[in-house]
């Protein structure tokens, strides 16, 4: 990505009451093609497997339907970027070993 073009992995998460419970993350996984996608607190890291099973998560943590909507838009904006990001790198791969 550009260096002028903010990026960010993180997402800050709130409870209704505006109460920060953590972070959610976005990441490659070591399994290339893989993604791993992480809800942090102060004092645990819990990984899901799916974007379903976290916004469960965030809705028994009593977060706000328009919080969980912009996890939801965060998620997928970032699923975007690194989907484009590994077939640059699959292109740039393939146009290298010619």
């Amino acid at each position: 990505m550009k260096n002028s073009a903010k990026f960010t992995s993180t997402m800050d998460v709130k409870d209704k009451n505006g109460k920060l419970l953590g972070a959610v993350c976005v990441a490659p996984a070591k399994e290339i093609g893989k993604r791993d996608i992480l809800l942090m607190d102060e004092k645990t890291t819990q990984s899901v497997r799916s974007i379903t099973e976290l916004i469960n998560m965030l809705s028994k943590k009593n977060v706000s339907f328009e919080e969980r909507k912009q996890v939801l838009d965060f998620l997928s904006e970032r699923l975007r970027y690194l989907e484009k990001e590994i077939t640059l790198n699959t292109l740039k791969t393939l146009k290298d070993s010619q």
